[in-house]
């Protein structure tokens, strides 16, 4: 019992130990990310502006966050977005937020953003500017822009509508498509083509700067088209393959060449210019050579960054996993005293033993796990330092490329006949071949990398997997434990989940109790409502027909009116008297008359006065009906 108590307290310090040993072999400190950014200002808050992508390619997205010091919580902020090229500073409309597509406007520029935070409330001041670049066109699209430039592509696109911006139906995108090639552009939209050559102005490429598939192809002052094509990659070569034709249309060879390579006194007698194809083929060797060199740091860079950022993670997994072993160490080691004192029955050593030797081995294959992360990193740091070292001959490479260029612009000042031009062109071109082949060999080199990189990725997956299957032992192990130790624990706690059930069955049983009785209620209330609506729509009828039948006898008494009138003109035009005798007075007309009955003529009126009445008193009823009718139809 005392060498069994002796083992578990030897294993427990060791198991504290590891903690300590880890945190000494961390490197002392941290290499800084190479996709942060650039962040000055002051501030009581912890800002970060990264790209998120493989790199500084116009293909990522910017993304500027912040986090509280002392909570850990993130920060909203209110950003201002700028353009830097050179020293001068343009800002970029419609981004107000925290991220930022990158786009092809971005290519060669430096991007900024102005942060601050948009609650005021959470007494966070400060203001930072951060600042990332310059970007560069990814190799993918490169490549793809070297294919298209001699003959053309044409980029199947969709209308943006108005209702939806971003789509468009799936039957339009068959029929409209934008040719590009170096003499114009071309919009096809169902069967019409609208077409654009190339000037100072037009056509130009706007992008959208939220939307990553949409953009704006402006051909002249009167036509313009929103598009939507069908992924970032064709947006941002359709932009490329405009601006550049635009510009070799603008700027001539002739003028480039002029402005860079002055011209100097022609070649003497006896003077040879072989000298310039031997330095343009050592030139462009030297400048493969650079670009080789290029593409294998970026790729050893961003192999760095990832095994990174998985050595940290399995870092924190393992600490918690021996958290976990010290947390079960202290227990057996807590029911072991209680065994010792007579509080419970005494383990069995062998049982004891048993689980010595199990946490022993997972502890040993957790320590195997580390010196193969270990061991890795080693390679990693060997890798990085044999980049480093490799940057001095970078340096001297480039130094000695613009040497032979400044070399290449003396040579080529001189030659100046037409033969040696042709001999130029052939050598340019085979040279130009050469380099195509040097392109094809770096992707064979990047598919053997990626190759490599898969291998390594099973690797990492299949040491992930050893380290989860003895997390998971470990688990079961600490749950047979505790069923060990405490078996009532678990009826009990089985007998409150299942009054928790039936507490909650009944509780929904009144719910639905409850809720019939509602719908009842109310299917008595609408029943109500009905009927009081449909009596008022019979008064309502009542009353309608009351005011025909009044409309009627009025008709029928402007009748006879009418035709006592048409009598007594008549009367008075028989007698020699004037015929708008009546038109004037009709009360004059009967005493000036003696046919004329004045009694009947003021009982003519007396009725029509009335029936007016009854007919206004029908309309204001009829009204307040309507309006009781609408009050109902409201409640």
């Amino acid at each position: 019992d005392a060498s069994g108590l002796e083992s578990l307290l030897k294993l427990r310090n060791a198991l504290k130990e590891i903690p300590r040993k880890l945190l000494k072999r961390q490197e002392p400190a941290q290499e800084d990310d190479l996709l942060l950014g650039k962040v000055t200002g002051k501030c009581n808050f912890a800002f970060t502006f990264k790209v998120q992508g493989d790199g500084c390619f116009q293909t990522g997205m910017l993304v500027a966050a912040a986090e509280n010091k002392e909570s850990g919580m993130p920060v909203p902020l209110k950003c201002r977005w700028k353009r830097q090229v050179g020293d001068v500073s343009v800002d970029i409309p419609g981004v107000s937020s925290n991220m930022y597509q990158i786009s092809a406007d971005d290519i060669g520029t430096h991007i900024c953003v102005e942060a601050s935070p948009a609650d005021d409330d959470d007494e966070l001041i400060g203001h930072v500017t951060g600042e990332i670049g310059p970007f560069e066109l990814d190799p993918q699209t490169r490549r793809s822009l070297d294919n298209s430039l001699g003959r053309g592509y044409t980029f199947p696109v969709q209308l943006a509508r108005a209702a939806d911006d971003v789509q468009a139906s799936p039957t339009a995108a068959q029929d409209h498509s934008v040719l590009v090639n170096e003499h114009r552009v071309s919009v096809s939209l169902s069967g019409a083509e609208v077409a654009a050559d190339y000037n100072e102005l037009y056509p130009k490429v706007i992008m959208h700067t939220l939307d990553t598939l949409k953009f704006q192809l402006v051909l002249s002052e009167t036509r313009c088209f929103d598009l939507v094509v069908q992924s970032r990659a064709s947006r941002d070569l359709l932009a490329l393959m405009i601006r550049y034709f635009q510009a070799t249309r603008q700027v001539t060879t002739s003028a480039v060449v002029a402005s860079l390579l002055p011209p100097q006194a022609p070649l003497q007698q006896g003077e040879t210019g072989g000298g310039s194809l031997d330095a343009c083929i050592v030139l462009e060797r030297l400048v493969s050579e650079v670009n080789k060199n290029m593409l294998t740091k970026e790729v050893s860079e961003r192999v760095l960054r990832n095994t990174k950022s998985e050595k940290r993670e399995l870092q924190e997994q393992l600490m918690e996993s021996i958290g976990g072993c010290t947390d079960v160490i202290v227990g057996l080691q807590d029911q072991f005293h209680e065994g010792a004192s007579g509080q419970g029955p005494a383990p069995d050593p062998a049982e004891l033993a048993a689980q010595v030797r199990g946490i022993e081995a997972q502890n040993k294959a957790l320590g195997d796990a580390l010196a193969q992360e270990h061991k890795r990193r080693e390679d990693l740091r060997t890798s990085r330092l044999a980049a480093e070292e490799a940057k001095p001959q970078l340096h001297e490479r480039r130094e000695e490329r613009d040497m032979l260029r400044a070399r290449l612009s003396q040579l080529a000042s001189r030659s100046s006949t037409a033969q040696q031009q042709d001999m130029a062109d052939q050598s340019h071109a085979l040279e130009l071949k050469r380099l195509r082949q040097d392109v094809e060999k770096l992707h064979n080199h990047k598919e053997q990398l990626r190759k490599m990189l898969q291998d390594k990725e099973r690797e990492k997956q299949e040491l992930q997997d050893n380290f989860f299957y003895v997390k998971g032992q470990l688990e079961k192990w600490q749950l047979r434990v505790a069923q060990d130790a405490d078996g009532e624990g678990a009826v009990k706690e089985l007998e409150r989940h299942h009054q928790t059930v039936n507490n909650a069955m009944d509780e929904r049983t009144r719910f639905s109790m409850r809720l019939e009785s509602c719908l009842r209620d109310q299917e008595k209330d609408k029943v109500y409502h009905e009927q009081q609506i449909d009596r008022l729509m019979q008064a309502n009828a009542r009353l309608m027909e009351e005011k025909d039948r009044a409309t009627r006898e009025v008709q029928r008494v402007s009748t006879m009116y009418s035709d006592v009138a048409s009598q007594l003109q008549r009367e008075a035009a028989g007698q020699g008297g004037q015929t708008d005798t009546f038109a004037a007075d009709p009360a004059d007309q009967a005493d000036a008359s003696a046919p004329a009955d004045p009694e009947e003529v003021a009982r003519i009126r007396q009725l029509l006065s009335e029936k007016d009445e009854a007919i206004r008193a029908k309309e204001g009823e009829n009204e307040s009906l309507r309006t009781r009718i609408r009050k109902l139809a409201v409640e």
